[in-house]
């Protein structure tokens, strides 16, 4: 059997595995990796309990992502379905988690933006002593578990998009204006009239009405004057006091006494006999 039909059997056994967790998808892409598969080690502890990597770990990491990065020039953008088949040279035990794991940490970002769009997820272990490799088979998946850039909804007010990521419950809208609005006020960022100048401003909460300082003293002097007790009148003239003593206004006062009458005490406004 020759080189090349080898790996179109190995293309159509990867795809075949894809196809069997990503349903009926059409955009399929393989990427074949030369060489025994790379496993990712348990963690590693340094002085002050410092977890790093190991410098073959992470040259192996590189190398699967520049391969990767040749046959993928563009992450995928929503979910992900992933299936590898590993040929391993030796019967050494190494898990098909650990090699999957391996593909995972150096496709990040290269084939999707983040782990988390995985999810759909199978790695298949065989032996090939004579040629030992790695073939990894991509294929958008879907699911209701929407991850990645393409999950998003639009904002019931302004239909900008919403981002599902770290959400529990779902907002229905995108922002404190949007949810102003949503309940039934103006987007704060609309110019409204004061209550008192009429001047249109810009609101920095939804229960401001007025614009500055000035007008809300302005108009707590209204309502104040408003709700007070009216001034007394002039008893002769009828004009309006400055206060509720009542008699008469300096003008009426003045020509009574130029008459000579009798000054006639009053009391709230009227004569008393």
């Amino acid at each position: 059997m020759s080189r090349a039909t080898e790996s179109l059997d190995d293309i159509e056994r990867g795809f075949g595995v894809l196809l069997s967790i990503a349903g009926d998808a059409t955009d399929l892409h393989y990427a074949l990796i030369p060489g025994a598969p790379a496993s990712k080690s348990r963690p590693r502890f340094g002085k002050g309990g410092r977890v790093y990597t190991t410098t073959e770990q992470r040259a192996a990491e590189d190398r699967t992502a520049n391969i990767l990065r040749e046959s993928f020039p563009e992450p995928f953008s929503g979910n992900v379905a992933l299936a590898c088949v590993f040929y391993r040279p030796d019967r050494q035990r190494i898990d098909a988690d650990n090699m999957l794991k391996h593909v995972c940490d150096a496709a990040n970002g290269v084939l999707w933006h983040d782990d988390s769009q995985v999810t759909a997820i199978v790695g298949i272990v065989e032996l090939d002593a004579d040629r030992p490799r790695t073939l990894i088979t991509v294929a958008p998946h879907l699911t209701s578990m929407t991850r990645g850039t393409d999950a998003h909804y639009p904002c019931a007010v302004c239909e900008k998009p919403i981002t599902m990521a770290g959400q529990g419950k779902l907002r229905k809208t995108c922002s404190r204006d949007c949810a102003a609005a949503a309940r039934g006020f103006s987007l704060l960022t609309e110019p409204v009239p004061c209550a008192q100048c009429g001047q249109p401003f810009k609101r920095s909460t939804t229960a401001q009405t007025m614009c500055s300082p000035e007008c809300r003293i302005e108009s707590f002097r209204k309502k104040r004057k408003a709700a007070a007790k009216p001034f007394s009148r002039c008893s002769d003239c009828g004009l309006p006091l400055t206060h509720y003593r009542g008699g008469r206004c300096r003008s009426c006062w003045r020509e009574h006494i130029r008459s000579g009458s009798t000054i006639t005490p009053v009391l709230g406004g009227q004569a008393v006999s």
